[in-house]
C-alpha cells in the first residue's frame, strides 16, 4: 500500500544503445536548463562532422546502472533528410555521447 511517490523505477538498468563521444556546444537558459545547439563527431574514417541545427524533441533525467544521465531525443535536417539521434550528458564526468536513431 502506498501513495504513489515511488511508482517510477529509480533506475533504467543498462544502456544498450551504441554510443560515441562527441563535443557539444550548449545554451544555458535563464532557468538553468542545458540545451544542445551544436555538436561535432568523428566518423569511422577519422573525419570530423558538425551538426548545427539541433531540435530537442524531449529531454529527461535518468539513471542507468546508478549513473545520472540527461537524455535528449533530437532531430536535425541535412540535405532535405531528417535524422533522429539521442544525446546523453553524463553529469558526473561532463561527457557528451551520441547514439543514432530515435
Amino acid at each position: 500500500m502506498g501513495i504513489g511517490i515511488n511508482a517510477r523505477r529509480p533506475d533504467e538498468g543498462e544502456l544498450n544503445r551504441p554510443q560515441e563521444e562527441v563535443a557539444c556546444g550548449v545554451w544555458f537558459t535563464s532557468t538553468g536548463d542545458i540545451m544542445p545547439k551544436k555538436l561535432k563527431y568523428r566518423d569511422k574514417e577519422g573525419g570530423i562532422h558538425s551538426i548545427d541545427q539541433i531540435r530537442v524533441l524531449w529531454k529527461e533525467s535518468r539513471r542507468y546502472c546508478g549513473i545520472p544521465v540527461w537524455e535528449y531525443c533530437c532531430r536535425t535536417v541535412y540535405e532535405n533528410r531528417e535524422y533522429l539521434f539521442r544525446l546523453y550528458y553524463y553529469t558526473e564526468t561532463g561527457c557528451w555521447k551520441l547514439s543514432w536513431g530515435g
